[in-house]
This record gives C-alpha cells, sequence and structure tokens, in this order.
C-alpha cells in the first residue's frame, strides 16, 4: 500500500487563508480605483499601456497618474524588500509591519479619494506594490496577488502537465486557484460598495490591512512560536 500524503506543515495552510484575502483585498481597490480615475492600480502593465496612449493623445492628465502607478508601485515593492530582507515566504519575516504599512498606505489613498484627489492613484498603487512583493516565492511556487496573468498561466501550466499524467502537487493547483477566486470576489466586492459609498470605500481595505498586520504580529511574532521554526 502506498503511504498517504503527509498534510501541510500547520504554518503553511495559513497561505490558503491570507494569500486569498490578499488577492480580494487586490481586486476590491484595483476596481475602486478604476471607477473613479479609470486608471489600474493593481499593476503596471496597464499603466504602462496607459502611458503611450496618453502620450500619442497629449492627455497630461491622465499621463500623470499612470506613470505615478508606476513608480509609487515601484516603491512600495522596495519597501517591503527592505522590510522583510527576502522574497521565500517564511513567517519569521516582519509581514504584520508591512501589512500595517499597507493599511496606512490605503488609509491616505481613502482621505485623497473623498477629497477627490488624483494623488489617491498613487497612494493605492504604493500599497498595492508593497502587498505584491510580500512573498513571491514558495516551494517553487511564484505567488503574486495583486495581479492575475502569471496566477492565470501557471494554473494553465499545471492542468496541461495534469493532463499528461504528470504529477503536479494538488496543493499547487488549488492555491493558486483560491487565489484567483478570492482576486475575482473582490472585484464584485469593489463594485458592489464601490457604487454605494465611493468616498468611503478605500476605508474597509484600509481597516482589513491593519487588523491583519496587528493579528500576524500577534499570533506569529510570539517568542513560543519563533523558537518552533
Amino acid at each position: 500500500m502506498s503511504n498517504p500524503p503527509k498534510p501541510l506543515p500547520q504554518a503553511d495552510r495559513w497561505l490558503f487563508i491570507g494569500g486569498p484575502l490578499l488577492a480580494l483585498v487586490a481586486g476590491y481597490v484595483n476596481v475602486v480605483l478604476l471607477m473613479s480615475f479609470s486608471v489600474p492600480v493593481s499593476h503596471v502593465t496597464g499603466s504602462l499601456a496607459h502611458l503611450a496612449l496618453d502620450g500619442a493623445k497629449h492627455d497630461a492628465h491622465h499621463l500623470r497618474m499612470a506613470a505615478s502607478v508606476a513608480l509609487a508601485f515601484l516603491l512600495g515593492a522596495a519597501l517591503t524588500g527592505f522590510c522583510t530582507e527576502g522574497q521565500m515566504f517564511q513567517h519569521r519575516r516582519r509581514y504584520g509591519v508591512v501589512m500595517i504599512l499597507q493599511g496606512i498606505a490605503f488609509t491616505v489613498a481613502g482621505q485623497l479619494m473623498g477629497a477627490a484627489s488624483w494623488l489617491a492613484v498613487p497612494a493605492a498603487a504604493f500599497g498595492c506594490g508593497m502587498q505584491n512583493a510580500l512573498a513571491s516565492s514558495y516551494r517553487g511556487l511564484n505567488l503574486r496577488t495583486t495581479h492575475m496573468t502569471g496566477i492565470v498561466t501557471d494554473i494553465g501550466v499545471l492542468l496541461g502537465l495534469r493532463a499528461r499524467g504528470q504529477k503536479i502537487g494538488l496543493w499547487r493547483l488549488g492555491l493558486l486557484s483560491l487565489i484567483f477566486a478570492g482576486y475575482l470576489l473582490g472585484t464584485f466586492l469593489g463594485v458592489l460598495v464601490g457604487e454605494r459609498a465611493m468616498s468611503l470605500a478605500l476605508f474597509l481595505p484600509a481597516g482589513a490591512c491593519l487588523f491583519g498586520g496587528v493579528g500576524y504580529l500577534a499570533l506569529f511574532h510570539r517568542p513560543r512560536f519563533r523558537a518552533t521554526q
């Protein structure tokens, strides 16, 4: 008889909760900013396309917003790299600190959006850049929670390998699928809330990040937990 598959270690299971929730936040924030300013903030690809389009149309205002997304996203990722000191997922890293800072960025973005200021765009992009750099690698799997291009690609590759009869590690397919579902759900929630309370919409993900960051620090940075890592 073959041995039953080993269960995931307890710490690893948090990826199946935290990953989809972070993706939900990103999908939500991106839709809210799209509804308000017609600029994506959870990824840079769309903003780069806008740079060319807005430059050709001499739309200085929209060009400025698109450029600010790329720069703010970059700076947010840089701050996360400075705080976490690595890209491999490990609970010893200071993810809670990053999430708290991300919540502050979304709070600032919410205040700016309430004042109808375009600076809400780079503020939100800064928070998304921080989130996307939280943990980009786990057991050879690329993890991205603010845009779905890589996630959908990896799901497709895994399905193709499975169709050829190769073993793929079903936990990989499950985790990626949950992250995709979380982002998709976030977009629907963003539209739902944005249509009813646009000026307050960003305070919801801001509060979630602040609460999650504090909870993460309390849960995973206890001396007893750290001693077991």
